[in-house]
């Protein structure tokens, strides 16, 4: 019998830590890493010999929206053939619970509105959640946060108010509840319905509640274009009241007036941690976003609820009040000139004839203008589209990439492999973080790169045994070679997989191997340990 499951040979070994790569073995047992060392004589069931290649630990996507992955595709195919061993799911305000049964229409109205899954048969609190998610098989490992939108709608529904004292008390026991689950903290989306509706002291008390158990508080911020200084602001003030570790979500630069702003952006950060706010942040390597159609409207035209909206529409003061609105954008999710709206994609649509094609495109062919045209896209579509936004500079994005306190998240999820209504980013991000900014401009180190994409993340969750290669942790390792690593995803044909990713482990068991999937469900549940 043999006294190892792996053995990965002659391959250069970057640790995660950030330290020179060095050449070695290294064995696997069951779930983890037993030895590295420069030769290992023990037998194996399986040898890998890694000749040219670099080993690695499994990358952690640091921001995804994956909480259904068991569900709509538990082989996680996008991620794997990227070399993504983990995803940290539940961002942006929206994660899969608790939910309520009379509310949860309008959760899946903003995030889900074709999933024909009764959720309420399957779980109500988080806890029940993650209980159902561990019954079933999983390709990945998954790493909870809980949603502050998905909270809110539980306990408020969709009302533009402040929570009474009774519903802000219900929200915290739902927080605390979700942490003694294994949630590792909270996440709240700041530009979505019903988060927008949230005031600062409403999330500070949430969040002491997160620090309590020595959680982390990741937040897409209220703007992220001509006020994305203040909104920086506002998420550092919540961290600085309430004590909470926080990362601020795809940090970016929405619109040419905010095009080379980076050092500004950044600068507030490097601020916060000198007064010992612990803030980090994290990025992709692209200069398009995609959002929820919704996300392109104003916060006033949802103060009397989402069904409100299309009968809003159809008023002319409305109307003008919409055009003056959009004319004084403050990001690109609210374009100032026309010919900006053909930066805005509609990804996906029940009409073909507007399926890819910007806005600007859509209301030329059916002879509209911009605000009618979106009142016709949401009669077809409703508010849960999503749109790609054009509006980022190369040169701000490498910049953060660069910055020490970033690390990489997709914003993407798992999704089946003919899915074409996504982002390229869902299947490009890490090989393609890893040419820009080590093969292609020399802009980080291999092992800072790497750094980036494992031991950072699993500090700043606080992941036990993972994000290194080390003795004792759990063998989630990514073989890939640096010669053809090679993104292939483009926006026209998304869903495109990458070049160079030879091996993929996950604790302990191959689930990718030279452009193959292995048929094996080894991923977890990750929760929280608390002390």
């Amino acid at each position: 019998m043999s006294n190892l499951d792996i053995i990965i040979k002659n391959g250069k070994i970057v640790d995660g830590s950030g330290n020179s790569w060095k050449v070695g073995t290294i064995g696997i047992k069951g779930e983890k890493i037993e030895k590295i060392s420069m030769k290992i004589e023990d037998d194996a069931e399986k040898i890998i010999d890694a000749k040219g290649l670099i080993v690695c630990p499994g990358f952690i996507d640091s921001h995804t929206h994956s909480d259904l992955a068991s569900i709509t595709d538990k082989q996680a195919f996008n991620y794997i053939t990227q070399g993504v061993t983990t995803n940290v799911i539940g961002n942006c305000g929206w994660s899969a619970a608790p939910i309520n049964k009379a509310t949860v229409k309008d959760l899946l109205s903003l995030v889900a509105p074709d999933l024909d899954v009764d959720l309420t048969k399957l779980w109500e609190s988080f806890g029940d959640f993650l209980n159902f998610i561990e019954g079933l098989k999983l390709t990945i490992n998954l790493v909870p946060l809980i949603g502050h939108g998905t909270l809110r709608i539980a306990v408020m529904g969709l009302d533009n108010k402040e929570p009474t004292p009774e519903e802000l008390n219900e929200m915290k026991l739902l927080v605390e509840n979700a942490m003694k689950s294994g949630a590792f903290g909270l996440s709240a989306g700041l530009e979505y319905i019903p988060g927008l509706f949230a005031k600062p002291k409403e999330l500070i008390e949430l969040c002491k509640v997160v620090s309590k158990y020595n959680g982390i508080f990741t937040i897409h911020t209220r703007n992220e274009g001509d006020l994305g200084d203040k909104a920086i602001e506002e998420a550092i003030n919540i961290a600085e009241q309430s004590g909470v570790s926080l990362e601020i979500s795809h940090l970016k630069l929405d619109g040419k007036r905010n095009w080379g702003k980076a050092d500004e952006r950044l600068a507030l950060l490097e601020k916060a941690r000198a007064k010992g706010i612990e803030v980090t942040t994290d990025v992709y390597p692209y200069t398009f976003c995609m959002t929820s159609l919704h996300a392109l409207l104003p916060n006033w035209l949802f103060d009397q609820g989402l069904e409100a909206v299309l009968q809003k529409l159809e008023d002319e003061e409305i109307q003008h009040k919409l055009e003056e609105y959009y004319q004084n954008g403050t990001s690109m999710l609210a374009p100032s000139e026309e010919k900006d709206w053909d930066r805005v994609i509609l990804k996906n649509s029940k009409n073909p004839q507007f399926r890819g094609k910007s806005l600007l495109e859509i209301s030329k062919n059916i002879e509209k203008n911009i605000i009618e045209t979106l009142k016709t896209i949401i009669k077809s579509d409703g508010l849960a589209g999503m749109v790609v936004l054009k509006g980022m500079n190369e040169k701000d994005v490498l910049k953060i990439a660069e910055h020490p306190l970033s690390m990489v998240g997709s914003d993407g999820e798992v999704k089946k492999r003919e899915d074409e209504d996504i982002h390229p980013r869902y299947y490009g991000t890490f090989p393609r973080f890893l040419k820009m900014m080590v093969y292609d401009n020399n802009i980080l180190t291999l092992e800072e790169a790497i750094r980036k994409m494992t031991s950072f993340p699993a500090n700043k969750f606080n992941l036990k045994n993972r994000g290194l290669l080390k003795e004792g942790y759990f063998a989630d390792i990514t073989v890939f070679n640096p010669k053809t690593l090679k993104d292939n995803a483009t926006l026209e044909e998304p869903n495109r997989i990458s070049e160079g990713i030879e091996y993929v482990i996950i604790n302990g068991k191959v689930v990718y191997e030279q452009g193959e999937a292995r048929r094996k469900y080894p991923g977890k549940i990750i929760r929280k340990q608390l002390k």
